[in-house]
Parts: C-alpha cells; sequence; structure tokens
C-alpha cells in the first residue's frame, strides 16, 4: 500500500510540476502579446495625425479619440493639397488588431490618392480607396472573399474661397450654424466589401461661413450602452448633446463629451472603438 501511495504521490507532484510550467510559460505569451499589442499602438499612434495639425489649419479644432482596446480600428486623417484641406474620419471593420491593420492601410491609401495621383474630387478619392483596399485584401486570395472594409467621411474645404464638399461613405457629417444643426446624411454605400451589385459615391458640396462647427464621428458614441435603462446612448441623444455644447469652446466640448460618455457607460465595458472630430470655420 505504501509503494502505491508514494507512487501516487510522486505521480501528483509530476502533475502539479508540469501545470506550473504550462501556466508559467503561459504567462510570458500573455506577456509577449501584451508587448506587441503595446508597440503596436504606439506605431499606429504615431501614424495618427497629432491634434494640433486640426488646430493649425481651422480657427479651432478637437480630437476624442478613445480606443476600445490598445488598437484601435477607428482612425481620423487631415492632409494639405493645393488650396485645399482634406480630412476624414473612418470606422474600420472590427476593432483590435484586425481594425488597426485596415486602419494604416486606409491612411495610406488615402495620402497616396491625394498627394501622389493628384485626385480631389471626394467621391472620386472613396472609389479609388474602395477599389485599391478591395484589391488588397482579395487579390491574392486563392479561396473566399474577405469581408473587410470601413464607414468613412470624407471632407475637402477651400478655406480662402470659403466651399466646401465632402463624400459620406457610411457615415454623416454634422455641421452647426447660426445655432442650428444640419446634417448631411451617410450613404448606403460603404468601402470595402459589400454585397451591393453597384456601389455609388455622391460628392456633396455647400458654402462655409465663418463660426460655422462641423462634426465628424464614428458609432463608438452613439452605441455605447449605459444609463439608467441600459440602452445606447443613440445618434438622437448625441446630436442634442452637440447642439447644447455650441456655447462652449472646443476644449470644454471636448472635456464635456469624454465625461458624458464615461458617466453614460459607468462600470459597464466600452463595446467598440471611439473617435470625435469637431473643426470650426
Amino acid at each position: 500500500m505504501e509503494t502505491v501511495s508514494v507512487k501516487a504521490s510522486v505521480s501528483l507532484v509530476g502533475e502539479a510540476e508540469d501545470l506550473q510550467e504550462k501556466l508559467t510559460s503561459l504567462e510570458k505569451k500573455t506577456i509577449e502579446l501584451e508587448q506587441s499589442m503595446r508597440y503596436a499602438g504606439s506605431l499606429q499612434q504615431s501614424v495618427l495625425p497629432n491634434e494640433q495639425l486640426f488646430r493649425n489649419v481651422f480657427e479651432d479644432a478637437f480630437v476624442l479619440f478613445k480606443p476600445k482596446d490598445i488598437v484601435s480600428g477607428d482612425f481620423y486623417w487631415i492632409a494639405n493639397y493645393d488650396n485645399a484641406v482634406y480630412f476624414a474620419v473612418a470606422d474600420c471593420t472590427g476593432h483590435g488588431i484586425p481594425g488597426a491593420l485596415l486602419n494604416i492601410a486606409g491612411n495610406t491609401i488615402l495620402r497616396q490618392i491625394i498627394r501622389t495621383e493628384g485626385v480631389e474630387d471626394p467621391a472620386k478619392i472613396i472609389e479609388l480607396l474602395d477599389e485599391e483596399l478591395t484589391a488588397l485584401f482579395n487579390d491574392n486570395r486563392t479561396n473566399g472573399q474577405t469581408r473587410d472594409g470601413m464607414d468613412i467621411v470624407l471632407c475637402k474645404f477651400n478655406l480662402t474661397a470659403l466651399t466646401g464638399s465632402c463624400c459620406t461613405a457610411g457615415r454623416p457629417l454634422i455641421m452647426i450654424r447660426d445655432e442650428q444643426l444640419y446634417e448631411i446624411p451617410r450613404s448606403s454605400s460603404c468601402v470595402g466589401y459589400s454585397d451591393e451589385v453597384e456601389k455609388v459615391f455622391e460628392t456633396i458640396e455647400f458654402g462655409l461661413e465663418k463660426g460655422d462647427r462641423f462634426y465628424l464621428f464614428t458609432d463608438g458614441y452613439t452605441d455605447q450602452f449605459g444609463g439608467d435603462n441600459v440602452k445606447k446612448f443613440n445618434r438622437k441623444r448625441f446630436r442634442n448633446m452637440l447642439k447644447a455644447l455650441d456655447e462652449y469652446e472646443f476644449d470644454k466640448q471636448k472635456k464635456l463629451l469624454e465625461l458624458s460618455f464615461t458617466d453614460w457607460k459607468g462600470q459597464l465595458e466600452q463595446i467598440d472603438d471611439v473617435c470625435v472630430v469637431g473643426i470650426e470655420i
């Protein structure tokens, strides 16, 4: 009996040591993964424009950027070309690493289309972005098709001539002028994979006036669950809040938007990346 008991004890010790070794290996891999994610996050931050670039171009501006994970599927973008400024906010498929890869690809392709190819019309830029991203993720596949894509609103403003235009490929554009809120609705056509037989991207043109404020945003803010009844913040509440905040300068608007999001979310998990960009003419 003693021999059996000793053998059982030795076996249990061996199993415990094996389990501890596996746990140690798992902890090491977890740390390495987190370090890789943080490095990827720092690379992504280096690609995204500094908020000050928006302030240098416009009368005032702010960027509220809150990734769900260390890296984000949302991105914001700005570039000057000829006499116009181009800027965008996009929501890529998913979040985390997959969204970040699409994020960086979209950011790079946009710059190439405008600065290298010299395309200036927002709808044409989005059309080319759609073609490039779809080809990038599918041309080398031997079977199937990826469903990667993005919702994006792209604007082109000439601040000297006070003319503006935009293409809303899945994301809307909000303007507040003389205390009135106007919305250019999102189109049904988005960038990347789609079941649509034919996509339609349209350039919408409008005049600009001093003091106009524009807001570009992804759905991470409006889709966040919270509040007393645990429901979505929703678009209507978001529009009403922007209108109510119009009396404040952008620094305070940004702080109040962030505070409102945090209060609404409460102890619940953030469900998606959040990006809101505001600019003033």
